[in-house]
């Protein structure tokens, strides 16, 4: 021990040591932050709390993990059933129809809006009646309702189907999992049902009801844009009937008037002069050349149709030379193709009325006395309206003859670019119906599920165990607290500031 020094007036006090060490003198921060003593007499105090109420901590763990495992058995089962699908685009197939049409790049996006068709209000209720989840009502309950239902011997309230499918389809909503993937192009769709068989009903209806929403989407605009075209044709060929029916109406009107006007001229020179020219046969020469302008416009009119048809024929021919190099004979393209050029190679309907028409005035122009030599020689060459066809340009050159024959003109070059449009899109549409298999294949098509996706009971128990374990300890230790005793050495050196001289072991 050291003796204190002495001063100039007696013994002199040792310094006291200081509270704490500084570690820096700048921060002026002591070098034990941690009482690393305390913290180990700490974790003894765990374990000899736990050794001396053993039989409690192993009661709590024991019920925190039964109680685990009761939950496990209690919670529904959800079992996770999903397909993943790969869309494609595809300019070439859309270019085939009709090559000049421009496609922006959106309107070929297949994955736009594939999660509103899925997640739609009526589509779900489409889900559900494929699915026939209202005929399974009873294996979707959950078995809290069940057991809810047995203790309180008290049915729940009946419900129509209508209102069944209404609390399905938002189940439905809730449980159905639709992901869009933009950039690899797929599209999946998955559920999580209480029932395994119904999850895959589930998943296999909306799979079907998406490709098929696909596909009308896709389809629906060129069907429509057929039955337009189809209808704007149909009013064409009544148009043009009108038109030639005014023109002749026209021919007739000008043919009369002229008439009238050279018996006019004619009336001065006394009855016996008319007589004469009535046997000249000058009103069967009018009648004649009317007809022979009606025979001129169906041949021109036959002759423009079929320009058409061998001009499509030539395209539709070159289109299957260059498909013939890319797909096989069985190809749907060039299946199609075919059968396109086989159709168009026999005579359409309109064809075969303006021939049986032409004929007819032939007949009738033969009968009334004409030369079949005259017919031809009005065909060979010129315009529609030529001289010829009247026997003169005095009928040729009348205005009101002039418009009406340019109206038949006019509405024949439209009816034939209409029927051109309806050809392609009638193409197009037989196109995009064969291609849709090349657009939207499936990935993984749905399966059975073997094991319920929820809850996860091996997680659960292991978090109960360590649940458990956790509890076990609080409690022993928590017991110890509560008594208010002095346990361990530590605590008397610690809490009584009091030396420990010796400790007794407890037998």
């Amino acid at each position: 021990m050291t003796a204190p020094a002495l001063g100039p007036r007696g013994p002199r006090a040792a310094p006291a040591a200081p509270a704490y060490t500084p570690e820096r003198v700048e921060t002026n921060a002591p070098s034990d932050l941690i009482d690393w003593g305390f913290a180990i007499d700490a974790v003894f105090y765990l374990k000899n709390a736990v050794l001396r109420h053993w039989f409690l901590a192993l009661v709590v763990m024991a019920a925190v993990s039964g109680l685990a495992a009761g939950v496990t058995k209690i919670m529904p089962r959800k079992y996770h059933v999903e397909t993943r699908m790969l869309t494609q685009r595809n300019f070439i197939i859309a270019s085939l129809a009709n090559p000049g049409r421009s496609i922006p790049v959106d309107a070929d996006q297949p994955t736009r809006a594939a999660w509103e068709m899925v997640m739609k209000a009526d589509n779900l209720k489409a889900v559900v009646r494929d699915a026939k989840l209202v005929e399974y009502w009873e294996l979707q309950r959950s078995p809290m309702s069940k057991l809810k239902e047995k203790l309180l011997r008290k049915p729940p309230p009946p419900m129509s189907d209508e209102d069944k499918a209404d609390a399905l389809s938002a189940m439905l909503e809730q449980s159905m999992l639709v992901m869009v993937e933009g950039g690899t192009g797929t599209v999946t769709i998955g559920v999580d049902w209480s029932d395994p068989q119904l999850a895959l009903n589930i998943v296999e209806a909306a799979q079907k009801n998406f490709l098929e929403m696909r596909q009308q989407a896709e389809m629906g605009a060129v069907a429509e844009a057929i039955t337009i075209l189809d209808k704007q044709v149909v009013d064409e060929a009544e148009g043009i009937k009108q038109a030639i029916a005014t023109l002749d109406a026209t021919v007739k009107r000008v043919e009369a008037k002229r008439k009238r006007e050279e018996a006019k001229k004619n009336g001065g020179r006394g009855g016996a002069a008319a007589q004469a020219a009535g046997g000249l046969g000058i009103n069967t020469n009018h009648l004649l050349a009317q007809m022979r302008f009606m025979v001129q416009t169906k041949r021109r009119a036959i002759s423009d149709v079929e320009e058409f048809r061998a001009r499509r024929l030539t395209e539709l021919r070159n289109q299957l030379a260059e498909q013939r190099v890319i797909y096989s004979p069985q190809h749907p393209l060039i299946t199609d193709l075919e059968q396109r050029i086989v159709a168009l190679q026999e005579d359409s309907p309109q064809l075969v009325a303006l021939r049986s028409e032409l004929n007819e005035l032939i007949n009738e122009y033969i009968r009334n006395g004409g030369d079949p030599g005259e017919l031809e020689q009005g065909t060979t060459g010129g315009p529609l309206l030529g001289a010829a066809a009247f026997g003169g340009p005095t009928t040729a050159d009348n205005p009101e003859v002039s418009v009406a024959a340019d109206r038949v003109r006019m509405l024949v070059m439209r009816h034939q670019e209409k029927m051109r449009r309806l050809d392609q899109a009638k193409t197009e549409l037989e196109i995009s119906r064969a291609s849709m298999k090349h657009r939207f294949s499936v990935l993984s098509p749905p399966t059975f599920p073997e094991k319920p996706s929820k809850p996860k009971v091996q997680l659960i128990l292991a978090a109960g165990v360590v649940g458990g374990i956790a509890m076990g300890i609080f409690a022993a230790v928590a017991l110890d607290i509560i008594r208010r005793r002095i346990l361990e050495k530590w605590q008397v050196e610690r809490i009584l500031k009091l030396p420990v001289l010796a400790e007794l072991e407890r037998r």
